[in-house]
């Protein structure tokens, strides 16, 4: 097969017009497109680069990815930093693209019209589109191309087809390969972080109880002379060592707290409730507070205070990251991953963000970047969740500001 096509405009009515010729070099697109394959290693700038591989072959005014997500409950579109827009595996335009495993021109005539559900048609038709394409990996159906009109109003030829299939074949390896590879790395993470948790919490429990029992004796022989203390230089001085031995005591309430990780014991309670009467104790003038729940009741099963605990800790540090006015936002939305709900709660705030040099040791005790805090807020609260079995992310929000995510299963 010829890599070069040749695209020679005649007129009729101009039989002796100089013939123009214009060479499209098919195979520097494949050589391209193959290097960036070994090279990208983000799953978005390789989206990206297959985008821009799937114009230079067929330059349409769409071009819309869509990608099974990690429970196979559906397809989701991906070519954008957000979108809400999913197809259903199954609906009948996921099933006869599984079947057929071929290019599908957009059609509603008696021929096509009984493939589309309702929602395919209205997410076809919504993208404007005219072709769609399927993307298969180890022969399963792993994601779809959408294509809308020509840039130049030419009809999708047989041939463009042909070459656009064989980089859709690398391209769906290639996005396979590198979302198997962030799931694996993402685990891996997980454990490790969660071992080097289990291990400082031993330390911490042992280390807590050591210092406790002297500290003791240490406040009660200064109560005892500070009724004896009569000079206000020296009082203030008794004062201030007395209140240094009160947060050192709060510190290892902290660590105690952080290497017991009781099990939780589990009830059914309203997470909306919950999540109002836990802003209401954040309440401050110059802050707005602003939520989005997906229902108005949320039932979950799980334990109670435990979470209270973390929706405190995360609060708080929104509050703290403000200085003066500003806004706070707590959203809750349901998902499904690997056959099982979850809410989402994403808890947002328009302070500085997250230093990204310091955001892989967010989670670490006594890790913190504030002069008062103890840095166990964060630790306590990622272990309150995983053993919850859910997950909990930080990060920083497109538009400004901090972002913590939490996957809190419904039961």
């Amino acid at each position: 097969m010829s890599f070069l096509h040749e695209i020679q405009p005649m007129s009729a009515s101009h039989p002796f017009k100089a013939k123009t010729v214009k060479r499209y070099d098919y195979r520097q697109v494949f050589l391209d497109f193959n290097k960036s394959l070994h090279t990208i290693k983000d799953k978005t700038l390789l989206v990206s680069s297959i985008m821009t591989r799937i114009y230079e072959l067929i330059p349409a005014k769409g071009i819309f990815l869509f990608w099974e997500n990690s429970d196979k409950t559906r397809y989701d579109r991906i070519d954008t930093e957000k979108s809400e827009l999913y197809l259903l595996p199954e609906d009948g335009l996921i099933k006869w693209l599984q079947l057929n495993g071929k290019p599908l021109p957009v059609s509603f005539t008696a021929e096509y019209a009984g493939i589309y559900s309702t929602h395919d048609a209205d997410v076809v038709n919504g993208l404007g589109c005219k072709l769609i394409c399927p993307l298969k990996a180890s022969s399963e159906l792993k994601g779809i191309v959408l294509m809308g009109e020509r840039d130049d109003r030419r009809p999708h030829r047989l041939h463009d087809l042909d070459i656009l299939f064989v980089l859709l074949d690398n391209a769906a390896l290639a996005i396979e390969n590198i979302t198997y590879h962030e799931e694996r790395t993402e685990h891996l993470q997980q454990i490790f972080r969660s071992d080097r948790l289990a291990l400082i919490g031993q330390l911490a429990a042992g280390a807590a109880h050591e210092i406790r029992n002297p500290l003791t004796s240490i406040k009660s022989a200064m109560q005892y002379i500070q009724t004896d203390v009569r000079e206000p230089r020296k009082q203030a001085i008794l004062h201030s060592a007395l209140a240094e031995v009160d947060r050192i005591n709060a510190i290892l309430t902290g660590l105690l707290s952080f290497s017991r990780q009781d099990d939780p014991v589990k009830s059914e309670f309203d997470l909306a409730e919950l999540m109002d009467q836990t802003l209401m104790l954040m309440m401050k003038k110059q802050i707005v507070f602003e939520t989005d729940f997906c229902a108005p009741r949320l039932p979950v099963v799980a334990d109670r205070d435990q979470i209270k605990q973390v929706l405190m800790n995360i609060l708080l540090n929104a509050v703290d990251a403000i200085d003066g006015e500003g806004r706070i936002r707590a959203d809750i939305q349901t998902d499904r991953t690997e056959g099982k709900n979850f809410y989402v709660i994403t808890v947002t705030d328009s302070g500085q963000g997250f230093d990204t040099e310091n955001m892989e040791r967010m989670f670490d005790p006594f890790f913190t970047t504030r002069e008062e805090g103890t840095g166990l807020g964060l630790s306590i609260s990622y272990g309150i969740i995983r053993r919850h079995r859910g997950n909990i992310e930080i990060g920083n929000h497109p538009g400004g500001g901090a972002q913590v995510t939490i996957r809190l299963p419904v039961s």
